[in-house]
This record gives structure tokens, sequence and C-alpha cells, in this order.
């Protein structure tokens, strides 16, 4: 298995919710959009939490050039039939 994070260092879903929600009600705060759903300080290393397990782990990729690479490099540790991980740091939308 091939794991990749979809590391947005948020709950972003929440905070399309809270937007959503805000403008029906009118409440439209951008101060406090984000009180609670910024995972950010510190940012998880989501890789290292893998090697923790045992998990052949890459990351946190944030450069797009560098993501084809570590893909492979997931890819050939699966084909010997170990679990990788690589952790994709993305923007929140």
């Amino acid at each position: 298995i091939l794991y990749l994070v979809h590391n947005n260092r948020s709950y972003h879903q929440e905070v399309m919710m809270i937007l959503k929600m805000a403008a029906r009600r009118q409440r439209v705060n951008h101060k406090n959009i984000y009180v609670g759903t910024l995972i950010d300080d510190p940012a998880p290393d989501y890789a290292k939490i893998a090697q923790g397990y045992g998990l052949f782990a890459q990351g946190p990729v944030s450069d797009p050039k560098d993501l084809a690479a570590a893909i492979r490099r997931g890819i050939e540790v699966v084909k010997r039939g170990e679990p990788a991980l690589i952790d994709v740091v993305s923007d929140g939308r």
C-alpha cells in the first residue's frame, strides 16, 4: 500500500463549512474563521510518525517538482511488499 497524505495542515473542510454557514447567517468575520482549524504550530511530520511505526516514509514534500521522484521511490518500496507513506504538503484549497 502506498499512502499519499494530503497534508493541508488544517481542517479545511471545516473552514469551508464555517464560511458557508457564516455567509448564510450574515456573520462573516474573517478573523475567527481559522480558530481551531489550523494544524501548523507545530506542523505535524507525518513521515516521522509513520517511520515510528516502521514504515518507509518520505516528506514533507512541499515542492511539486519533488513529488514524482518521491512517488517513484514509494512505488519501489511497495513492489518489495512493504507499505510506504509520502507526506505531501498541499494548499487548503
